[in-house]
């Protein structure tokens, strides 16, 4: 199986991203929950997951897009949620770093996929 052009660029950009963010978290160490490279690696496997399923999703056709892309928002964050709770009962004191940390991520890679999403759609 050939990589394409758009899946190419996709994980090009996303390797870019995380080596920023990995930089960046480092750099804050004190500020990010201890667990951050595994949140960075979650992100970037969650965001590679989701690119896939659409990718295939948009090759059948495009409602089976927009309802797979819906559906899969509404997955991750019930499941975001769902980490995010019971970390927070089970590791008190180190749960607001790791909320903090968990929410900063989650909006660097939902934008990151947003961006590519509307940049293929305008390539299109």
């Amino acid at each position: 199986m050939e990589i394409t052009k758009r899946e190419k660029s996709f994980l090009t950009g996303l390797v870019w991203l995380t080596l920023a963010v990995s930089v960046v978290s480092v750099c804050l160490t004190k500020s990010v929950t201890m667990w951050w490279p595994l949140l960075v690696l979650f992100f970037a496997a969650v965001s590679v997951v989701t690119f896939h399923i659409s990718e295939r999703a948009r090759a059948k056709n495009a409602h089976k897009f927009y309802n797979s892309y819906m559906a899969m928002t509404v997955v991750k964050l019930v499941v975001y949620l769902t980490i995010l709770l019971v970390y927070s009962l089970n590791f008190k004191e180190d749960s607001k770093r790791f909320m903090l940390t968990f929410l900063v991520y989650y909006l660097i890679y939902s934008f990151f996929e947003t961006y590519q999403l509307v940049k293929k759609k305008r390539n299109e």
